[in-house]
């Protein structure tokens, strides 16, 4: 009694109706603060939710149990005379041998199970199995969701060449172990080329030799015949432009300069004086950090961390969430440390789910039967031939079975009966 209500399709509709409603409810009226996930992750939410899962558990379990059972249940449905109940039979002409008709249907792509003088033919298992495997997907995925709750979610934030063992647990409100030790190596925002504007000055007079309007990863030709200019990188925030020099096609090396007042001696000598001097809004296209893990003191793994390419070590995922430069030029950065232990189940959920609903849509499952009652050899549907469409897939499978019979005999195909 107990678990033909847990199964009943009623509390199935009641849950989800009920769900439905309180989650309008915490869309238009959150938590304090605006905080909607502590409302979805309250005990009596996922009550509903343990309600509504245990009920599908019930729902899967009875139809695997169906499912394993329908072999032996068609097996003795062919074997009684119950088989004059099924609406979609025809009987087969010349009562040919059950050797014959098991060809023939496996012919047609019929799985072949035989006992005591029947038939029974399957095909499209999987489609068969398609809804059960949805149903454990989507349990997967609850499972994999409630499992997130054994994990973490943290924040850092700390300037280059800083380490820290510990994060911040905004739930706890306190510095956590992180299991390792976590070092920022260096920081830089990545812009799309930056298009920018510099001059050729002669070192007496200060006189402007040349002006160049031009960008990122171009190449200009400098005032000295033969020598050109490469723009290699151009940094806004500091103003400072590297340009690669070359004479005739040989590479000379960087020439660093700054916009304003700031000299910087240059190993390279192009026989003037080259200075930034306007640039357009630079346009931010990525963040790049290179951080280090480290592990009694050595470090175990190094790596990039940008937006959407996190870093992960021992499953905790590293993610790059902000940055900052303070008065003095110093750069700091944010990151977030988080692990979700339900992750790989939830992934696999959905990767099930999909296989699921293909197999349920796109793998048509059907079932046949062949009995021998009172001198006539029956053809059943047993399964699978719904409405008109199953009506005329039978009648193929009754031309299709009959030719075959009709091959081996080495006759014309009869008509039916």
């Amino acid at each position: 009694m107990i678990l033909a209500f847990l199964s009943s399709l009623r509390l199935t509709l009641t849950l989800l109706l009920g769900l439905a409603l309180v989650a309008v409810a915490g869309t238009l009226k959150p938590f304090p603060g605006g905080r909607y996930d502590l409302f979805y992750q309250s005990p009596w939410f996922r009550l509903l939710l343990a309600l509504l899962a245990l009920n599908m558990a019930v729902c899967t379990l009875k139809t695997i149990l169906r499912n394993l059972r329908e072999k032996r249940t068609a097996l003795e449905l062919l074997r009684a005379e119950q088989v004059f109940t099924v609406p979609l039979r025809y009987v087969l002409p010349g009562n040919p041998s059950l050797d014959l008709l098991e060809k023939g249907l496996s012919g047609q792509g019929y799985r072949i199970d035989r006992s005591g003088g029947v038939l029974l033919g399957r095909r499209g298992l999987a489609g068969r199995w398609g809804s059960t495997v949805v149903h454990l997907s989507v349990l997967a995925i609850m499972i994999g969701a409630l499992g997130a709750g054994l994990g973490f979610v943290g924040t850092l934030n700390m300037y280059v060449g800083d380490r820290s063992a510990v994060y911040f647990d905004w739930d706890r409100q306190e510095d956590l172990p992180l299991g390792f030790e976590f070092r920022l190596d260096s920081f830089e925002p990545l812009y799309y080329p930056i298009e920018l504007q510099f001059v050729a000055i002669d070192p007496e007079t200060r006189q402007v030799i040349q002006t160049y309007t031009t960008s990122e990863g171009e190449t200009v030709d400098l005032p000295t015949p033969g020598v050109r200019a490469r723009v290699i990188k151009f940094i806004p925030e500091d103003e400072h432009l590297i340009l690669g020099i070359s004479r005739g096609g040989a590479e000379l090396g960087a020439y660093h300069t700054f916009g304003g007042k700031k000299d910087l001696v240059n190993a390279i000598d192009p026989g003037f004086e080259i200075r930034p001097t306007a640039f357009r809004t630079p346009i931010l296209r990525q963040l790049h950090s290179e951080v280090s893990i480290l592990e009694k003191g050595e470090r175990v793994q190094h790596g990039v961390i940008e937006i959407n390419q996190p870093l992960v070590h021992r499953g905790v995922a590293i993610y790059q969430t902000a940055y900052a430069r303070d008065e003095k030029g110093f750069w700091s950065a944010g990151f977030q440390f988080s692990r979700d232990p339900g992750e790989p189940v939830v992934w696999a959920g959905c990767i099930l789910l999909v296989l699921g609903l293909l197999a349920a849509f796109a793998i048509p499952y059907r079932a046949v039967g062949v009995s021998r009652i009172d001198g006539e050899t029956l053809l059943l549907a047993l399964a699978g031939f719904r409405g008109e469409g199953g009506s005329a897939a039978f009648d193929a499978l009754e031309r299709g079975v009959a030719a075959s019979l009709a091959e081996e005999e080495g006759q014309s195909p009869p008509g039916r009966i």
